[in-house]
């Protein structure tokens, strides 16, 4: 017993101290300087208790920037896993071109989001391939990025349109575990197609969504990439998320313990509507199997 307690261990470790060093340290010194007034230079550390987080929740860019966040990741979460599903549902039969269709889902998700966003700005900015064709037809020129309401939905499209490969992966896992028996069922039964997703295939998905759910809320609530590339947070700073504006104000305007204190805000925030979304979700999957 105590070999294979030893043997457990050292299997244990190297991926405990990856995680130790990497998330749960920079979260504890993420925290310290959050009680402090540092600006990331100066050697000295001014302890100030909840200052900042008090004057985080009094700041009008912060909470603008919460609110662009809640947007694009609502929204986000809910068209991913609505298009993923259907997609996977779609693409869960045999055919020749089927692993086509698949890759060209997939094949966004294998680029980083700071050359999407770039190879995205190259076609929908103002002076980009778009609007140039569009010149070139006659057409009056389109403002994407400099409307607020506009960029913001482009920004939603295009987070959709590269995350959605990945979680029509995860659905296809899904829904080839469901047992064929179960289908036969459903058609002995005269179950209709639609009948049968929602008694069947819906219900058994229900690991699969609650996982895609979480997964791609927690993923999309530190948007930053894309908004750094596509909009720099403009127009008038009209898109910036919670984490472009930690990024900011961090490194930027040098208020290290400010955009701490927010970050651990943020941080606080995200688990715990995830922490309440998989409680929800997996007493939905005991509910339904």
């Amino acid at each position: 017993m105590r070999k294979d307690v030893w043997t457990r261990g050292l299997l244990f470790a190297p991926g405990f101290l990856v995680y130790l060093i990497f998330m749960m340290i920079p979260i504890g010194m993420c925290v310290y300087y959050s009680l402090h007034d540092w600006d990331g230079l100066s050697p000295v550390y001014r302890l100030i208790g909840l200052d900042n987080f008090i004057a985080a929740f009094s700041d009008a860019d912060f909470l603008r920037a919460l609110r662009v966040t809640g947007v694009i990741t609502i929204a986000g979460t809910l068209a991913i896993n609505v298009l993923g599903l259907l997609f996977a549902v779609l693409l869960n039969k045999p055919g020749r071109m089927t692993n086509l269709y698949r890759s060209v889902f997939f094949f966004p998700l294998l680029l980083s989001a700071v050359v999407v966003g770039f190879l995205w700005k190259a076609i929908l900015n103002y002076n980009g391939i778009l609007n140039g064709v569009l010149e070139q037809l006659g057409l009056e020129k389109l403002e994407i990025f400099g409307i607020p309401s506009n960029a913001i939905l482009t920004i939603t499209i295009l987070i959709v349109w590269q995350n959605l490969g990945g979680v029509i992966v995860l659905y296809l896992a899904g829904l080839q575990g469901i047992p064929n028996d179960l289908y036969e069922a459903s058609k002995i039964d005269g179950a209709g197609r639609l009948q049968t997703f929602r008694s069947v295939t819906f219900p058994m998905l229900a690991p699969s969504m609650t996982m895609c759910m979480i997964f791609i809320f927690t993923t999309l609530a530190r948007e930053y990439d894309r908004i750094a590339v596509l909009t720099n947070g403009g127009p008038g700073g009209a898109t910036e998320t919670a984490a472009f504006t930690i990024v900011k104000l961090g490194i930027n305007t040098n208020r290290f313990s400010y955009a701490a204190s927010l970050a651990v805000i943020l941080m606080a925030l995200v688990a715990f509507i995830s922490i309440v979304m998989t409680l929800y979700l997996r007493k939905r999957e005991e509910r339904i199997l």
